[in-house]
């Protein structure tokens, strides 16, 4: 083991190896902080994400039921509203599951998603 190091430091190669070490340990380390920028931006598109979703599905809910008052109020009935704002909700569920608009969403997300891994390759390429 000693004679390697003493030929290693002899033919200079000593601190070539401790650069190429050193530029690997650099290389890790970046690596390391871009993957924690990308889970960070992950993360934050996530719980926006939810919170957008939150108070949509909150908005949806509160529309709904003032819709169905409106509609009791003018047909002066005490649940014929409600039960028309829940067929509507039928009728879309029912269109939903009709036309496949959940296989046609998914083709259409994996679409963005390839042509968005396309055109960050491309980037990269540049």
């Amino acid at each position: 083991m000693a004679d390697y190091k003493k030929l290693l430091s002899f033919l200079k190669v000593d601190s070539i190896f401790e650069d190429i070490v050193a530029i690997v340990e650099a290389k890790v380390e970046l690596l390391k902080i871009e993957l924690k920028e990308e889970a960070a931006k992950t993360a934050s598109k996530i719980i926006s994400a939810v919170f957008l979703g939150i108070m949509v599905f909150l908005i949806v809910i509160f529309l709904s039921v003032t819709i169905a008052s409106l509609i009791n109020y003018f047909m002066e009935s005490n649940y014929w509203g409600y039960a028309i704002v829940t067929l509507f909700y039928i009728l879309l569920l029912v269109g939903y599951k009709v036309f496949n608009v959940g296989k046609k969403l998914e083709i259409r997300i994996e679409e963005s998603l390839n042509n968005l891994h396309k055109s960050e390759e491309e980037d990269d390429l540049e």
